[in-house]
Protein backbone atom coordinates (compact mmCIF):
# COMPACT_ATOMS: atom_id res chain seq x y z
CA UNK A 1 0.00 0.00 0.00
CA UNK A 2 1.37 3.38 -0.94
CA UNK A 3 1.84 5.95 1.84
CA UNK A 4 -0.68 8.75 2.05
CA UNK A 5 0.57 12.09 0.78
CA UNK A 6 1.73 14.47 3.51
CA UNK A 7 -0.59 17.41 4.13
CA UNK A 8 0.53 20.70 2.74
CA UNK A 9 0.84 23.38 5.50
CA UNK A 10 -1.36 26.41 5.04
CA UNK A 11 0.16 29.36 3.31
CA UNK A 12 1.11 32.24 5.60
CA UNK A 13 1.78 34.81 2.92
CA UNK A 14 5.51 34.74 3.58
CA UNK A 15 8.22 32.79 1.68
CA UNK A 16 8.85 29.45 3.34
CA UNK A 17 12.45 28.64 4.32
CA UNK A 18 14.08 25.55 3.00
CA UNK A 19 14.14 22.52 5.24
CA UNK A 20 17.19 22.19 7.42
CA UNK A 21 19.09 18.95 7.41
CA UNK A 22 20.71 18.49 10.77
CA UNK A 23 23.26 15.77 11.48
CA UNK A 24 22.47 13.04 13.97
CA UNK A 25 23.38 13.83 17.55
CA UNK A 26 25.98 11.19 18.22
CA UNK A 27 27.80 11.18 21.49
CA UNK A 28 31.50 11.53 21.50
CA UNK A 29 33.58 8.85 23.02
CA UNK A 30 35.38 11.25 25.33
CA UNK A 31 32.16 12.60 26.83
CA UNK A 32 33.03 16.11 25.70
CA UNK A 33 31.26 18.53 23.41
CA UNK A 34 29.39 17.34 20.35
CA UNK A 35 29.30 19.58 17.30
CA UNK A 36 25.88 19.37 15.74
CA UNK A 37 26.63 21.88 12.98
CA UNK A 38 25.12 25.24 12.31
CA UNK A 39 22.41 26.95 10.35
CA UNK A 40 21.69 30.40 8.99
CA UNK A 41 18.68 32.53 9.92
CA UNK A 42 17.44 35.32 7.68
CA UNK A 43 16.07 38.43 9.40
CA UNK A 44 15.00 40.28 6.27
CA UNK A 45 12.54 39.84 3.50
CA UNK A 46 13.63 38.91 0.05
CA UNK A 47 13.33 42.48 -1.20
CA UNK A 48 15.74 43.70 1.47
CA UNK A 49 18.52 41.26 0.77
CA UNK A 50 20.28 43.65 -1.61
CA UNK A 51 20.73 46.26 1.11
CA UNK A 52 24.26 45.77 2.38
CA UNK A 53 23.69 48.27 5.19
CA UNK A 54 21.57 45.77 7.07
CA UNK A 55 23.13 42.87 8.88
CA UNK A 56 20.57 40.29 7.88
CA UNK A 57 22.08 37.04 8.96
CA UNK A 58 23.87 35.54 11.87
CA UNK A 59 25.10 32.10 12.70
CA UNK A 60 24.01 30.09 15.70
CA UNK A 61 26.34 27.40 16.90
CA UNK A 62 24.47 24.63 18.72
CA UNK A 63 26.49 22.38 20.95
CA UNK A 64 25.30 19.56 23.15
CA UNK A 65 27.20 19.23 26.39
CA UNK A 66 27.52 15.94 28.17
CA UNK A 67 28.14 15.25 31.79
CA UNK A 68 31.76 14.71 32.69
CA UNK A 69 31.15 11.61 34.80
CA UNK A 70 29.05 9.60 32.39
CA UNK A 71 28.17 8.81 28.84
CA UNK A 72 24.65 10.33 29.02
CA UNK A 73 23.95 13.63 27.36
CA UNK A 74 23.48 16.61 29.67
CA UNK A 75 19.92 17.85 30.23
CA UNK A 76 20.76 21.47 29.39
CA UNK A 77 21.19 22.50 25.80
CA UNK A 78 23.69 25.31 25.28
CA UNK A 79 22.59 27.36 22.32
CA UNK A 80 25.21 30.05 22.84
CA UNK A 81 22.91 32.68 24.35
CA UNK A 82 25.75 35.00 25.27
CA UNK A 83 27.22 34.89 21.78
CA UNK A 84 23.77 35.27 20.33
CA UNK A 85 23.11 38.49 22.26
CA UNK A 86 26.55 39.90 21.45
CA UNK A 87 26.16 39.36 17.71
CA UNK A 88 22.62 40.78 17.42
CA UNK A 89 22.70 43.66 14.94
CA UNK A 90 21.47 47.07 15.86
CA UNK A 91 18.25 47.96 14.07
CA UNK A 92 17.73 51.04 11.97
CA UNK A 93 16.92 54.28 13.73
CA UNK A 94 13.54 54.60 12.04
CA UNK A 95 12.11 51.32 13.29
CA UNK A 96 9.21 51.34 15.78
CA UNK A 97 10.83 48.59 17.79
CA UNK A 98 13.75 50.74 18.85
CA UNK A 99 14.39 50.31 22.59
CA UNK A 100 13.51 53.24 24.90
CA UNK A 101 16.31 55.37 26.21
CA UNK A 102 17.73 54.28 29.55
CA UNK A 103 15.93 55.60 32.59
CA UNK A 104 17.52 58.45 34.47
CA UNK A 105 19.09 57.90 37.83
CA UNK A 106 17.11 60.65 39.51
CA UNK A 107 15.19 58.19 41.71
CA UNK A 108 17.44 56.91 44.46
CA UNK A 109 15.90 53.89 46.06
CA UNK A 110 18.87 53.31 48.36
CA UNK A 111 18.38 49.61 48.05
CA UNK A 112 21.85 48.90 49.36
CA UNK A 113 21.36 50.86 52.59
CA UNK A 114 20.90 48.38 55.47
CA UNK A 115 18.07 48.89 57.94
CA UNK A 116 19.59 48.78 61.41
CA UNK A 117 16.38 48.73 63.46
CA UNK A 118 12.61 48.49 63.27
CA UNK A 119 12.21 52.23 63.72
CA UNK A 120 10.35 54.13 61.01
CA UNK A 121 12.52 54.58 57.94
CA UNK A 122 14.29 57.87 57.62
CA UNK A 123 14.77 60.05 54.58
CA UNK A 124 18.32 58.71 54.23
CA UNK A 125 16.95 55.20 53.79
CA UNK A 126 13.98 55.87 51.57
CA UNK A 127 14.87 59.12 49.85
CA UNK A 128 12.41 61.76 48.73
CA UNK A 129 9.12 60.19 47.72
CA UNK A 130 8.21 63.20 45.63
CA UNK A 131 4.81 63.65 47.27
CA UNK A 132 3.54 67.09 48.05
CA UNK A 133 1.96 67.83 51.41
CA UNK A 134 -1.82 67.57 51.12
CA UNK A 135 -3.93 70.51 52.31
CA UNK A 136 -5.76 70.05 55.60
CA UNK A 137 -9.44 69.25 55.28
CA UNK A 138 -11.57 71.87 56.98
CA UNK A 139 -15.31 71.80 57.48
CA UNK A 140 -17.29 74.53 55.85
CA UNK A 141 -20.60 75.80 57.08
CA UNK A 142 -23.37 75.70 54.56
CA UNK A 143 -27.10 75.98 54.23
CA UNK A 144 -27.61 72.56 52.60
CA UNK A 145 -30.43 70.18 53.32
CA UNK A 146 -28.31 67.95 55.57
CA UNK A 147 -28.29 70.29 58.54
CA UNK A 148 -28.18 68.84 62.07
CA UNK A 149 -29.58 65.47 60.93
CA UNK A 150 -26.35 64.70 59.06
CA UNK A 151 -24.25 65.95 61.93
CA UNK A 152 -25.99 63.53 64.26
CA UNK A 153 -24.47 60.67 62.29
CA UNK A 154 -21.23 61.60 64.12
CA UNK A 155 -22.61 62.03 67.60
CA UNK A 156 -20.28 62.94 70.44
CA UNK A 157 -20.16 60.73 73.48
CA UNK A 158 -20.72 61.92 77.03
CA UNK A 159 -18.21 64.56 78.18
CA UNK A 160 -15.33 62.85 79.93
CA UNK A 161 -14.06 63.86 83.32
CA UNK A 162 -13.62 62.75 86.89
CA UNK A 163 -16.59 62.63 89.22
CA UNK A 164 -15.54 63.79 92.70
CA UNK A 165 -16.42 61.87 95.83
CA UNK A 166 -19.47 63.11 97.68
CA UNK A 167 -21.30 62.16 100.87
CA UNK A 168 -21.28 58.38 101.20
CA UNK A 169 -24.60 56.53 101.18
CA UNK A 170 -24.76 53.43 103.36
CA UNK A 171 -26.22 50.36 101.66
CA UNK A 172 -28.46 47.67 103.06
CA UNK A 173 -28.67 44.45 101.08
CA UNK A 174 -32.16 43.03 100.79
CA UNK A 175 -31.28 40.43 98.17
CA UNK A 176 -27.73 39.35 97.40
CA UNK A 177 -26.53 36.98 94.71
CA UNK A 178 -29.90 36.63 93.00
CA UNK A 179 -30.85 38.94 90.14
CA UNK A 180 -33.49 41.66 90.47
CA UNK A 181 -34.44 43.20 87.11
CA UNK A 182 -37.28 45.69 87.77
CA UNK A 183 -38.46 48.15 90.43
CA UNK A 184 -41.56 50.21 91.08
CA UNK A 185 -42.26 52.76 93.82
CA UNK A 186 -45.61 54.20 94.87
CA UNK A 187 -47.77 55.12 97.80
CA UNK A 188 -48.08 51.51 98.93
CA UNK A 189 -44.35 50.88 99.02
CA UNK A 190 -41.74 49.40 96.72
CA UNK A 191 -42.01 46.38 94.40
CA UNK A 192 -39.08 44.38 93.06
CA UNK A 193 -39.08 41.52 90.59
CA UNK A 194 -36.48 38.85 89.94
CA UNK A 195 -37.08 35.18 90.48
CA UNK A 196 -39.77 36.32 92.93
CA UNK A 197 -42.12 39.26 93.27
CA UNK A 198 -41.07 41.16 96.39
CA UNK A 199 -43.23 43.73 98.18
CA UNK A 200 -41.77 46.21 100.70
CA UNK A 201 -44.34 48.28 102.56
CA UNK A 202 -46.45 47.95 105.68
CA UNK A 203 -45.77 44.25 105.31
CA UNK A 204 -43.11 42.38 103.42
CA UNK A 205 -44.18 39.69 101.06
CA UNK A 206 -42.52 37.47 98.49
CA UNK A 207 -44.26 35.38 95.83
CA UNK A 208 -42.56 32.99 93.46
CA UNK A 209 -42.90 33.85 89.78
CA UNK A 210 -43.55 31.25 87.07
CA UNK A 211 -40.32 29.45 86.21
CA UNK A 212 -38.38 31.10 83.41
CA UNK A 213 -40.24 34.42 83.66
CA UNK A 214 -38.10 37.51 83.16
CA UNK A 215 -39.60 40.84 84.21
CA UNK A 216 -38.68 43.93 82.19
CA UNK A 217 -41.07 46.39 83.86
CA UNK A 218 -43.85 46.39 86.45
CA UNK A 219 -46.45 48.71 87.95
CA UNK A 220 -49.28 48.64 90.44
CA UNK A 221 -52.81 49.84 89.71
CA UNK A 222 -55.06 51.65 92.17
CA UNK A 223 -57.10 48.46 92.41
CA UNK A 224 -54.11 46.66 93.93
CA UNK A 225 -53.39 44.51 90.86
CA UNK A 226 -49.75 44.25 89.82
CA UNK A 227 -48.98 44.08 86.09
CA UNK A 228 -45.58 42.98 84.76
CA UNK A 229 -44.17 43.10 81.24
CA UNK A 230 -42.44 39.77 80.53
CA UNK A 231 -40.98 38.03 77.51
CA UNK A 232 -44.10 35.83 77.50
CA UNK A 233 -46.63 38.66 77.65
CA UNK A 234 -48.35 40.66 80.40
CA UNK A 235 -48.40 38.82 83.72
CA UNK A 236 -50.93 40.08 86.28
CA UNK A 237 -51.40 39.29 89.94
CA UNK A 238 -54.83 40.09 91.28
CA UNK A 239 -55.36 41.46 94.83
CA UNK A 240 -56.50 37.95 95.76
CA UNK A 241 -53.07 36.59 94.85
CA UNK A 242 -54.23 34.80 91.68
CA UNK A 243 -51.81 34.86 88.71
CA UNK A 244 -52.82 35.10 85.07
CA UNK A 245 -51.39 36.14 81.74
CA UNK A 246 -53.50 39.12 80.71
CA UNK A 247 -54.57 39.79 77.16
CA UNK A 248 -52.05 42.04 75.47
CA UNK A 249 -52.79 45.14 73.40
CA UNK A 250 -51.84 43.38 70.15
CA UNK A 251 -51.98 39.69 69.23
CA UNK A 252 -48.51 38.10 68.88
CA UNK A 253 -48.19 38.47 65.11
CA UNK A 254 -44.41 38.86 65.09
CA UNK A 255 -41.51 40.69 66.62
CA UNK A 256 -42.14 44.17 67.99
CA UNK A 257 -45.62 43.54 69.34
CA UNK A 258 -44.51 42.58 72.86
CA UNK A 259 -44.84 45.04 75.74
CA UNK A 260 -41.49 46.24 77.12
CA UNK A 261 -42.67 48.96 79.55
CA UNK A 262 -45.84 49.38 81.64
CA UNK A 263 -46.94 52.33 83.77
CA UNK A 264 -49.94 53.50 85.74
CA UNK A 265 -50.58 56.96 87.18
CA UNK A 266 -52.18 57.33 90.58
CA UNK A 267 -55.82 58.31 90.56
CA UNK A 268 -56.76 56.71 87.25
CA UNK A 269 -57.72 53.13 86.46
CA UNK A 270 -55.60 53.19 83.32
CA UNK A 271 -52.74 50.87 82.37
CA UNK A 272 -50.21 52.16 79.85
CA UNK A 273 -48.07 49.80 77.76
CA UNK A 274 -45.24 50.63 75.36
CA UNK A 275 -44.48 48.04 72.73
CA UNK A 276 -41.10 47.20 71.26
CA UNK A 277 -42.17 48.66 67.91
CA UNK A 278 -42.77 52.09 69.48
CA UNK A 279 -46.56 51.91 69.67
CA UNK A 280 -48.35 53.09 72.83
CA UNK A 281 -51.55 51.50 74.15
CA UNK A 282 -53.75 52.08 77.20
CA UNK A 283 -56.27 49.82 78.89
CA UNK A 284 -59.45 51.21 80.35
CA UNK A 285 -62.13 49.03 81.92
CA UNK A 286 -60.45 45.96 80.48
CA UNK A 287 -60.39 47.25 76.86
CA UNK A 288 -57.27 48.25 74.96
CA UNK A 289 -57.08 51.32 72.75
CA UNK A 290 -54.16 52.74 70.85
CA UNK A 291 -52.85 56.16 71.85
CA UNK A 292 -51.54 58.23 68.97
CA UNK A 293 -48.45 60.00 70.23
CA UNK A 294 -47.50 61.36 66.81
CA UNK A 295 -44.33 59.31 66.50
CA UNK A 296 -42.34 56.41 67.89
CA UNK A 297 -42.49 56.21 71.68
CA UNK A 298 -39.01 55.39 72.98
CA UNK A 299 -39.64 55.64 76.74
CA UNK A 300 -42.60 55.48 79.13
CA UNK A 301 -42.35 56.37 82.85
CA UNK A 302 -44.73 57.52 85.58
CA UNK A 303 -44.44 59.10 89.03
CA UNK A 304 -47.58 59.64 91.08
CA UNK A 305 -50.03 61.42 88.72
CA UNK A 306 -47.41 62.27 86.15
CA UNK A 307 -46.79 60.35 82.90
CA UNK A 308 -43.75 61.05 80.71
CA UNK A 309 -43.32 59.98 77.09
CA UNK A 310 -40.19 60.32 74.97
CA UNK A 311 -41.40 60.53 71.36
CA UNK A 312 -39.26 60.53 68.21
CA UNK A 313 -40.89 62.02 65.12
CA UNK A 314 -39.51 64.80 62.93
CA UNK A 315 -37.77 66.03 66.05
CA UNK A 316 -37.36 64.46 69.51
CA UNK A 317 -40.06 65.65 71.89
CA UNK A 318 -41.25 65.04 75.43
CA UNK A 319 -44.96 64.65 76.11
CA UNK A 320 -45.75 65.42 79.74
CA UNK A 321 -48.98 64.76 81.60
CA UNK A 322 -49.75 65.89 85.13
CA UNK A 323 -53.34 64.57 85.20
CA UNK A 324 -52.71 60.81 84.94
CA UNK A 325 -52.62 60.88 81.16
CA UNK A 326 -55.89 62.66 80.43
CA UNK A 327 -53.95 65.37 78.54
CA UNK A 328 -50.36 65.89 77.42
CA UNK A 329 -48.17 68.93 76.88
CA UNK A 330 -45.59 68.60 74.12
CA UNK A 331 -42.10 69.94 74.67
CA UNK A 332 -39.65 70.16 71.75
CA UNK A 333 -36.28 69.19 73.16
CA UNK A 334 -33.43 71.71 72.79
CA UNK A 335 -29.79 70.72 72.54
CA UNK A 336 -28.08 68.80 74.01
CA UNK A 337 -31.18 66.84 75.00
CA UNK A 338 -32.33 66.47 71.39
CA UNK A 339 -29.10 64.72 70.41
CA UNK A 340 -29.10 62.49 73.47
CA UNK A 341 -32.75 61.48 72.91
CA UNK A 342 -31.78 59.81 69.61
CA UNK A 343 -29.77 57.15 71.43
CA UNK A 344 -30.75 53.53 71.01
CA UNK A 345 -31.44 53.09 74.74
CA UNK A 346 -32.58 56.60 75.64
CA UNK A 347 -34.98 57.08 78.55
CA UNK A 348 -36.68 60.08 80.14
CA UNK A 349 -37.99 60.77 83.64
CA UNK A 350 -39.80 63.86 84.92
CA UNK A 351 -40.90 64.90 88.39
CA UNK A 352 -42.01 68.42 89.15
CA UNK A 353 -39.72 70.80 87.27
CA UNK A 354 -36.89 68.27 87.06
CA UNK A 355 -36.46 66.43 83.75
CA UNK A 356 -33.78 63.82 83.10
CA UNK A 357 -32.68 62.20 79.85
CA UNK A 358 -30.12 59.41 79.76
CA UNK A 359 -28.56 57.03 77.26
CA UNK A 360 -25.82 54.45 77.77
CA UNK A 361 -23.64 55.80 74.95
CA UNK A 362 -24.57 59.49 74.85
CA UNK A 363 -24.58 60.29 78.54
CA UNK A 364 -26.82 62.14 80.95
CA UNK A 365 -28.42 65.59 80.78
CA UNK A 366 -30.63 67.30 83.37
CA UNK A 367 -33.03 70.21 83.51
CA UNK A 368 -34.36 72.15 86.52
CA UNK A 369 -36.77 74.41 84.60
CA UNK A 370 -39.24 71.91 83.21
CA UNK A 371 -37.18 71.05 80.12
CA UNK A 372 -36.55 74.55 78.79
CA UNK A 373 -32.76 74.14 79.12
CA UNK A 374 -30.51 71.13 79.73
CA UNK A 375 -26.99 70.57 81.01
CA UNK A 376 -24.73 67.62 80.25
CA UNK A 377 -23.23 65.86 83.27
CA UNK A 378 -19.45 65.50 82.99
CA UNK A 379 -18.18 61.96 83.56
CA UNK A 380 -21.61 60.31 83.32
CA UNK A 381 -20.80 57.57 80.81
CA UNK A 382 -22.51 54.20 80.35
CA UNK A 383 -25.66 55.25 82.23
CA UNK A 384 -27.90 52.23 82.92
CA UNK A 385 -30.63 53.66 85.21
CA UNK A 386 -31.89 57.00 86.58
CA UNK A 387 -34.27 58.22 89.29
CA UNK A 388 -35.44 61.51 90.83
CA UNK A 389 -35.51 61.97 94.59
CA UNK A 390 -38.30 63.18 96.87
CA UNK A 391 -38.63 64.45 100.43
CA UNK A 392 -35.33 65.83 101.65
CA UNK A 393 -33.80 64.79 98.36
CA UNK A 394 -36.53 66.37 96.26
CA UNK A 395 -35.20 67.53 92.92
CA UNK A 396 -31.95 65.59 93.20
CA UNK A 397 -31.11 63.26 90.33
CA UNK A 398 -29.59 59.82 90.87
CA UNK A 399 -27.93 57.70 88.20
CA UNK A 400 -26.10 54.39 87.95
CA UNK A 401 -22.95 54.19 85.80
CA UNK A 402 -21.60 50.78 84.86
CA UNK A 403 -17.81 50.70 85.17
CA UNK A 404 -16.96 47.82 82.87
CA UNK A 405 -13.31 47.60 83.85
CA UNK A 406 -14.14 46.44 87.38
CA UNK A 407 -17.74 45.31 86.64
CA UNK A 408 -19.32 47.58 89.23
CA UNK A 409 -22.03 50.24 89.38
CA UNK A 410 -21.02 53.70 90.51
CA UNK A 411 -24.00 55.60 91.92
CA UNK A 412 -23.94 59.37 91.55
CA UNK A 413 -26.09 62.25 92.79
CA UNK A 414 -26.56 65.24 90.45
CA UNK A 415 -27.71 68.80 91.10
CA UNK A 416 -30.00 69.55 88.11
CA UNK A 417 -29.49 73.30 88.42
CA UNK A 418 -25.72 73.14 87.91
CA UNK A 419 -25.21 69.68 86.44
CA UNK A 420 -22.57 68.97 89.10
CA UNK A 421 -22.29 65.28 90.04
CA UNK A 422 -20.74 63.50 93.01
CA UNK A 423 -20.08 59.82 93.62
CA UNK A 424 -22.06 58.41 96.56
CA UNK A 425 -21.68 54.59 96.44
CA UNK A 426 -20.50 51.59 94.47
CA UNK A 427 -22.31 48.27 94.11
CA UNK A 428 -21.05 45.00 92.66
CA UNK A 429 -21.78 41.30 92.81
CA UNK A 430 -19.78 38.17 93.21
CA UNK A 431 -17.92 37.09 90.04
CA UNK A 432 -19.95 34.51 88.15
CA UNK A 433 -18.59 32.57 85.18
CA UNK A 434 -22.11 31.86 83.90
CA UNK A 435 -23.44 35.41 84.24
CA UNK A 436 -21.97 38.46 82.54
CA UNK A 437 -21.77 41.94 84.07
CA UNK A 438 -23.05 41.06 87.52
CA UNK A 439 -22.23 44.62 88.56
CA UNK A 440 -24.69 46.28 86.14
CA UNK A 441 -27.63 48.17 87.68
CA UNK A 442 -30.89 47.65 85.80
CA UNK A 443 -33.34 49.79 87.80
CA UNK A 444 -33.36 52.71 90.27
CA UNK A 445 -36.23 54.23 92.27
CA UNK A 446 -36.34 56.68 95.15
CA UNK A 447 -38.97 56.25 97.87
CA UNK A 448 -39.34 57.24 101.51
CA UNK A 449 -35.82 58.62 101.78
CA UNK A 450 -34.16 55.53 100.29
CA UNK A 451 -32.50 55.00 96.96
CA UNK A 452 -33.32 51.49 95.74
CA UNK A 453 -30.97 49.78 93.27
CA UNK A 454 -31.59 46.50 91.47
CA UNK A 455 -29.35 44.48 89.16
CA UNK A 456 -27.76 41.13 88.57
CA UNK A 457 -26.04 41.55 91.94
CA UNK A 458 -29.41 41.60 93.78
CA UNK A 459 -31.36 44.37 95.54
CA UNK A 460 -30.02 47.07 97.80
CA UNK A 461 -31.37 50.23 99.36
CA UNK A 462 -29.15 53.15 100.27
CA UNK A 463 -29.50 56.13 102.56
CA UNK A 464 -27.30 59.07 103.39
Amino acid sequence: MSAAPRPTPPSTGFPQPEALDLPDLDKGEDGGEIDVGGFVLSLTDDDEQDDDSLADTFEVDIQLLTESDGNEAASDLDVGVSDFLETLPEGPDDRDSAPPPPATADLDLHLDTPLESDDPSSDAELGDDGLEELPELVSEEGDGDAGPDLERAFLPSAPEGEIPKGPTYASEWLLLGSACSALWAGGSGVLGAGEQLMSFGPERRSDALPVGTRIASLTQLDSGSIVMATTRGLLERAPSGAWSFAEGPEPPRGSGCEAVEVAAARGAQVLWARLANGALWRRRAGAWEKHDAGGEVRALTSYDERVTLLVISHRPTLQLSSDAGSSFRELVLPEPAATLALGLAATAVARGNVVVLADAERGLCVSSDGGETFRMVTGAVNVTAVAIGDGESAGRVFAALHREGRDASELIAVDPASGHASSIAELSGEPDEEAEETGRTQALVFADGYLWAAGLYGLSRLRR
